[in-house]
């Protein structure tokens, strides 16, 4: 699928100009340089649905990614490190989060039981599951203060 929406996309750069709300949800009013509007936009009826990705742009061009998106991806990415961590995996064992393991194999176990104990399949949902970020940052809060030597 994501071949097929690249393959039909329509890009253009445009200047938010309103916002407001209506019967059917949020009307977002965007203005366009004439020579920026695909002509499709031109013969295509009114009430036509489209998929639609915005990325903010700075002065200089470059897209400017929210704060908040890249707190996210830093702790997918801390994720993946503390499942390859052996203090993390001793965490999680005394914790009961994971079982015996075999060293070899280790960054597969935590990983599953990482997963479970946030209640996702995959780290890349922490993007979109704040109840699992916040548990995620308590874990990783725990789990420093351990290594600093606090019980809990």
């Amino acid at each position: 699928m994501t071949d097929d929406v690249r393959s039909a996309a329509v890009n253009f750069e445009a200047v938010k100009t309103s916002m407001s709300q209506g019967k059917d949800g949020i009307i977002l009013r965007l203005a366009l340089h004439p020579n920026e509007c695909p002509p499709s936009l031109h013969t295509d009826w009114v009430g036509s649905r489209y998929m639609v990705a915005m990325v903010k742009l700075g002065d200089d061009d470059t897209p400017q990614i929210p704060d908040q998106n890249r707190e996210i991806n830093k702790m997918i990415s801390q994720a993946g490190l503390l499942c390859r961590n052996p203090e993390f995996a001793e965490f999680m064992k005394i914790c009961g989060f994971i079982h015996d393991y075999d060293p070899t194999d280790c960054e597969a176990v935590v990983a599953d039981g990482l997963r479970a104990y946030l209640g996702i399949e995959s780290r890349g949902e922490l993007r979109n599951n704040s109840k699992a970020r916040e548990q995620f940052k308590t874990l990783v809060e725990k789990f420093t203060r351990n290594k600093k030597g606090y019980q809990e």
